[in-house]
């Protein structure tokens, strides 16, 4: 039962009004755009659906939401196998997430409700997906189990298909343990969200963000951002320190963007992992005065991501201006654009999905006026 923190926080923005600027400008000059094969993709991801949700209900939800067209949008150049592989991910992420991060009905006993079984899952799915990925399954100590193998979860086997993808990948292009890391992080940090929501209580902004990466999942795009683009950079330009920023930005900028467009929805959803709400109830500010602080937070992310894919360039003029050199940099162009389009598509996707159903709300300049 939720007690008064999440509840009071949200009351005092009921009929209130959230006013956005026009974020575009955050993504000036950034790839952008849509593939062209969402008609072909939308039946698959559909099929996926059908086949690993039995609740009709949830299912009919996740059709709502549309992934294909967040695939496409996120990947607007990548070649169909590829496309496809993502899509069927990001189906597996989304679907995990909503079977526990969703609004709690009191009368159903589900994953959403119960701790135990949630942790239970969560626990599964580790342990499945470093078997898919890495064939062991180790993990983290204190997950460790000697519980006799069983069917797993509905779920699981749909992630299959990108297990077999990542195997056939060539080397340098997916860091399988990395990879296997990242989701794992995913999994577990759903722990500590869904923690503070059945105890009816906000985190902090840094125990915030001690959870929001990984519940984020875009460090797992991340790490597929070379197979993505199809690219097979030198391991000095690939795994370097600009990288990593480029990756954390990749992360940081759609959870604000989520965080802003998302508010109504979560609200009537009672979450707590919401940047807005938790800023108001730790410093006292306003509506307003915590939004400018997102937004601001997101000109600052942009301007370390466009510093890092700079310097990036110009790691990669030492290898020259020949053949192998402009090699290079075209593939190295292609790669920084993979990095660009996935935050301009989420970016687009936020603002356009019926999931968040605010796009009525969009102003001709591009500002937003969202009833809450």
């Amino acid at each position: 039962m939720q007690n008064d923190e999440i509840a009071e926080v949200y009351s005092g923005l009921k009929g209130k009004t959230l006013h956005l600027p026009d974020l575009r400008p955050v993504y000036a000059g950034w790839a952008e755009g849509r593939n062209s094969r969402y008609a072909a993709l939308l039946p698959v991801i559909n099929e996926y659906i059908d086949r690993y949700i039995d609740d009709e209900k949830f299912a009919k939800k996740l059709k709502a939401v549309d992934l294909a067209n967040f695939t496409c949008v996120i990947y607007p150049d990548a070649e169909w196998e590829r496309l496809t592989t993502m899509g069927i991910l990001c189906f597996f992420l989304f679907a995990f997430d909503d079977m526990i991060d969703k609004e709690i009905d009191p009368d159903v006993a589900d994953l959403a409700s119960d701790m135990h079984s949630a942790n239970q899952f969560r626990h599964e799915t580790v342990l499945y997906l470093r078997q898919q990925l890495l064939q062991t399954p180790k993990r983290r100590g204190s997950l460790t189990t000697t519980a006799k193998p069983h069917a797993p979860h509905r779920l699981l086997p749909s992630f299959a298909h990108v297990a077999r993808a990542c195997a056939a990948a060539a080397p340098t292009q997916i860091n399988q343990p990395l990879l296997a890391q990242d989701l794992e992080d995913f999994i577990l940090s759903n722990g500590p969200e869904q923690d503070f929501r059945l105890a009816g209580q906000l985190p902090t902004i840094d125990e915030y963000w001690n959870f929001r990466h990984g519940t984020g999942a875009v460090f797992i795009f991340a790490d597929l951002t070379q197979y993505m683009a199809d690219t097979h950079l030198p391991a000095e330009l690939a795994w370097c320190d600009e990288v990593r920023v480029m990756r954390l930005e990749m992360s940081l900028q759609p959870i604000l963007c989520n965080d802003l467009f998302s508010l109504k929805k979560e609200m009537r959803e009672g979450t707590a992992s919401n940047l807005v709400p938790i800023t108001i109830h730790e410093k006292g500010d306003s509506l307003d005065a915590a939004v400018d602080q997102v937004v601001d937070q997101m000109y600052t992310s942009a301007e370390r991501f466009e510093a890092a894919a700079t310097s990036l360039r110009a790691k990669a003029q030492a290898f020259g201006d020949g053949e192998h050199g402009k090699g290079v940099q075209r593939e190295l162009e292609r790669f920084i654009a993979a990095f660009e389009s996935f935050q301009t598509g989420c970016f687009r996707f936020y603002m356009e999905s019926r999931r968040f159903g605010i796009l009525q709300y969009r102003r001709e300049d591009g500002s937003f006026d969202i009833p809450l």
